[in-house]
Order: structure tokens, then C-alpha cells, then sequence
């Protein structure tokens, strides 16, 4: 029975082979994995039809497959898992005092030795790939008088391209261990000798079976995200570890979803979990947060930390509450310190004729009157490069690989209060006039120190604005308040020497701090706005036809 590529879909011709599972002589189930095969659009597994041996492996790793081109042979009827081909019978039937002759490996495995039952084999590393010449020890599962099962991983490597198990070839008995976490191995180095129990039994070079997750540093579970697979516990070079049955494919996709297989029931024959099984759990687990997760727009109980020490026994200590708000506003920031990857690129801006205009407009206004900040202006100046530069007020959905870009501009405005930074939000700021926004920013300011801004006044954000020019400084790394992607941040504006046509003037110059999500803005954007905006900010006419 030959086993071709069917027609994965319309317009496919073809693909390209990515893993071979199987080799001549194994016997393989109805269902069971041979070959996995990835096209333009998606990677697919190619199972068994039928119960079996392999009589051929027509392809290898990097080959390209068109459609209806052969893969895999199979025979109708499969052989016993301890009987090597019948060419080579007369091999295995040798009296056991002739040591040459017995384990005789069969004609199309040279280099594979078969071993009779209860006979002790080393397990190698096999070549992982074409230019690799070993790798290092990252963990072992099994220790000394072990019994282990077919499948088993026994030993995980790490090489310059992947980590990958060494799985156990047959049912045995760990009669040794050779190596322990952190040594070097080269290819043909022995790692565990197995005394096998019958039944099939294990070549000399166990092959590398399929990549294991790398670890993970912790994530909060929000938007989707989830907590940090749990690793093999590695205590003095040995550990446990159940192997989920489940196809390459389905591996890759876990890995990257930060799945852990063990939680995911399979549907297939023997508990073989699926790429729908996991697309299904997935599914669900964003639908349903354990632990943590977003309600209404904020993040709750996402963050599992070790318990503080008893301070107390080291000196006296106060212990108070956390205001409600305090706490969301921390879990959120800590959600993006977290998720994001962030930048900050710095710029000088030369605010002297616009610090110029804004004291001529406050000293016109009636006293009493809204007063003209530059706040005010700094988000005038942002709306503008917003609208050039409209990434940079997105939000980035990583589960779903999708940028959101908003069409609308609410920019949320730091406050400094006694009980913390509070973030209101001006919504349609881009609708709004000087005016209306020295109006607005003034009233949730106050509610903000006198701790009366609602939680919904502080949702909805697209761009944040932090200023600490009245405080000091020359310059910070304000943090990206989650799920934007980006902030500006202020300093104190100061006198300094320029040079300005051909003459070195005192000049009025103020930092911009601007720290956006390397996810979704690059390097060059992120200094091609910071320029825009010293632009804006340094020509009072170019920000009044700007905006």
C-alpha cells in the first residue's frame, strides 16, 4: 500500500516534507503519524490507513512533495514488533554462544543491530541535522533502575537550531545514565544504556524524536495569554515526565501557544490529541479565565507571587491597604512591563516660541479661566503625529495575530495624586479646542486628587501623556500603559546653548521621552515620530495647521 499526498486544498500542488516519523521495519497503527508535510498555507500530518510495516521510505526532511506523489509504503499485513524482516531470520536463530552472529542488524539497517530479548543497548545521540556535531544536556528524565515504556523520553538535548527528546526505542529497565544537565554531547555519544524487556526491541542510535518546548518566563494570563508551562523538574540530573500522544504539527502549534498537552483530553485512538483538540481547549480557556484574565477592559488576578518574608521580625514596620483603583492601575502596568517589549527614544524639542505664544494667550484669558498648559498643547502635537502615524494608536491582539487600529483619538493624561498616578482619559481629544481640552484636563485632574474619577473615566485610553516638566528631571522611561502601545512622557524644559543660524542662542529646550511596544512599532518609526513631534512643537504655526 503506497501512502501519497492527497490534495491539501485548492490551488496546493505540493509541499515540502518537514518531519519523517517513521523508518523501514517499524510497525505503525491505523491513525499513527508518518509523515508531516507543510504548505503555503498550513502543515498537515499524513497518518496510516491501515494497520502495518513499513516496507519504504520514499522521502526524507527538506524534500518537495507534489500532489499524489509517494510518501510511505506500507505492507498489508503487519509483522510482529519483535520480529525483524524475513531475510534476516536465519541471522536471529543463531545459537547464543556466537556473539558474532547474534543481533545481526537487518540488510536495511546496517548500522541498527536488533538485540534479543532482555539484551542491554546503549542509547546514542543521532544526528539531529545536516552541520550539527553534538549538543548540550538540558535534562534527564529517567535515573538507575527506571522502568520505561516505548516512547518514552529519556533524555532532552539542545543544539544550536532546537531542543529535542531522546525517547526510548522499547520497553525496558535503565540500567545506566551517562550524562547529567549541562554536558556536552557529540553525535554518536552514548547518553543511556537500556536493558530492554521484550517485545520490540531498540536500535544502537535512538533518534531524536520531536522538538520540546523551550521554558518560558512567566506571562500574565490576559487577552488570551497564558500562565507559563510547567517544566520537567530537574532534581540532581533526573526527572519524570508523561509524553502526550500527539503529531508534529500539533506539538509546533502547542509550543507556540504556550499549551501544555497534558491538559488537553484527545480525541483520537489511544488519547491522541489533535490540532483540533487543541484549537478547541484553547478556545475555551479564552473564553472562560482561570486564575486571571481581562474583565471589562482590566486585568484581575493574574499575577501568582511568593509570599513577602515577616518583615516585622527585622525592625517595625506599617502595613496599609491598596486603594481598589491603585491596585488595577498596578496590575495593568505590570501586564504590560510583562507582555511588551519596550523602547524609549529620546528627543530634544525647541519650545521657545511656543512657551512664547502659550504665556501671551494665558496673560490675554479673563482670570479664572481654564489655564493653557503644555499639556494642552503636547496633545495637540500628538494628535497630529497619531494621525500620521496611526500604529501608533493600535492595540496589538498577539493570539490572533491581528493589529486593532483605532479611529479615534482618547488620550489619557497622567496625574500625580497622594494616592498614586491616576490616568484619566480625554475622549475625542481631536474634536476638541484648546480651550475645551485646558476645560477638561483641569476637572478630571481634580476629581483624580480628590479620588473621585470612576474607573470608566480611566478606560478607553488610545495614547498616553505623562508630564513631569513641573517636577524636574531631563529625562525617564514612562512605561506603556496596557493594552496601548505607546507614551509620551515630559521633562523639564530648561535654557541651553544652540546653535541657530550659524550663532549659539539660548534656546528653550524640552525632553520628549516617547516608549512604544517593539511588537508592533520598529526602531525607525519610533524616532521618525519623536523628530515629528519636536517638529510640531517647535513651530507654533506648523501645530496650529496640523491640528
Amino acid at each position: 500500500m503506497d501512502i501519497v499526498l492527497a490534495n491539501p486544498g485548492e490551488g496546493i500542488e505540493g509541499g515540502t516534507v518537514t518531519a519523517v516519523s517513521v523508518k523501514v521495519g517499524d510497525v505503525v497503527k491505523t491513525g499513527q503519524v508518518l509523515v508531516e508535510v507543510s504548505t503555503d498555507k498550513a502543515s498537515m500530518e499524513v497518518t496510516a490507513e491501515a494497520d502495518g510495516t513499513v516496507e519504504a521510505v520514499h522521502v526524507k526532511p527538506g524534500d518537495k512533495v507534489a500532489v499524489g506523489g509517494k510518501l510511505v509504503s506500507l505492507s498489508g499485513k503487519p509483522l510482529a514488533a519483535s520480529q525483524p524482516p524475513a531475510s534476516n531470520q536465519h541471522k536471529q536463530e543463531q545459537p547464543k554462544q556466537q556473539p558474532a552472529q547474534q543481533g545481526a542488524p537487518p540488510a536495511s539497517h546496517p548500522h541498527s543491530p536488533q538485540k534479543s530479548e532482555g539484551a542491554s543497548v546503549d542509547v546514542l545521540l543521532a544526528n539531529p541535522g545536516e552541520g550539527i556535531e553534538g549538543g548540550t544536556v538540558t535534562a534527564v528524565f529517567v535515573k538507575a533502575g527506571d522502568a520505561v515504556k516505548t516512547g518514552q523520553a529519556l533524555v532532552e538535548v539542545s543544539t544550536d537550531k532546537a531542543s529535542m527528546e531522546v525517547t526510548a526505542e522499547a520497553d525496558g529497565t535503565i540500567e545506566a545514565v551517562h550524562v547529567k544537565p549541562g554536558d556536552k554531547v557529540a553525535v554518536g555519544g552514548k547518553l543511556v544504556t537500556l536493558k530492554a524487556s521484550g517485545g520490540r526491541q531498540p536500535s544502537e542510535t535512538t533518534p531524536i524524536k520531536q522538538p520540546v518546548p523551550e521554558s518560558r518566563q512567566p506571562v500574565p494570563d490576559s487577552g488570551g495569554l497564558r500562565p507559563p508551562l510547567a517544566q520537567p523538574v530537574v532534581a540532581n540530573g533526573t526527572a519524570t515526565k508523561t509524553l502526550v500522544p500527539a503529531g508534529p504539527a500539533t506539538r509546533k502549534l502547542a509550543r507556540e501557544l504556550g499549551v501544555a498537552l497534558a491538559e488537553v483530553k484527545g480525541s483520537a485512538r489511544g488519547g491522541r490529541v489533535t490540532l483540533d483538540d487543541l484549537k478547541g481547549f484553547v478556545k475555551g480557556e479564552r473564553q472562560q479565565p482561570k486564575g486571571g484574565g481581562v474583565v471589562g477592559g482590566i486585568i484581575v488576578n493574574a499575577f501568582a507571587l511568593p509570599p513577602l518574608p515577616d518583615f516585622a521580625k527585622y525592625g517595625p514596620v506599617e502595613v496599609t491597604e491598596v486603594a481598589k483603583i491603585r491596585e488595577t492601575i498596578a496590575k495593568n502596568l505590570t501586564a504590560g512591563w510583562r507582555t511588551m517589549p519596550m523602547v524609549t527614544q529620546h528627543e530634544l524639542a525647541d519650545i521657545t516660541e511656543l512657551e512664547a505664544g502659550r504665556k501671551r494667550i494665558v496673560d490675554a484669558l479673563p482670570k479664572g479661566g481654564p489655564k493653557i498648559t503644555m499639556t494642552v498643547l503636547a496633545i495637540k502635537a500628538c494628535i497630529a503625529a497619531l494621525k500620521e502615524f496611526p500604529r501608533f494608536n493600535s492595540s496589538y491582539d498577539m493570539n490572533a495575530g491581528k493589529l486593532i487600529l483605532k479611529k479615534y483619538f482618547h488620550i489619557g493624561i497622567a496625574v500625580d495624586t497622594d494616592a498614586g498616578l491616576k490616568v484619566p482619559v480625554i475622549r475625542d481629544a481631536d474634536k476638541k479646542t484648546i480651550r475645551d481640552l485646558a476645560t477638561e484636563i483641569a476637572t478630571v485632574a481634580e476629581k483624580a486628587r480628590t479620588n473621585k474619577l470612576t474607573i470608566d473615566e480611566m478606560r478607553g485610553g488610545t495614547f498616553t501623556i505623562t508630564n513631569l516638566g513641573g517636577i524636574g528631571g531631563t529625562g525617564f522611561t514612562p512605561l506603556v500603559n496596557y493594552p496601548e502601545v505607546a507614551i509620551l512622557g515630559l521633562s523639564k524644559s530648561a535654557l541651553q546653548p544652540v546653535v541657530k543660524d550659524g550663532q549659539i542662542v539660548a534656546r528653550l529646550m524640552m525632553p520628549l521621552s516617547l516608549t512604544y511596544d517593539h511588537r508592533v512599532i520598529d526602531g525607525a518609526d519610533g524616532c521618525r515620530f519623536t523628530v515629528r513631534l519636536a517638529q510640531l512643537f517647535s513651530d507654533p504655526l506648523r501645530l496650529l495647521m496640523e491640528t
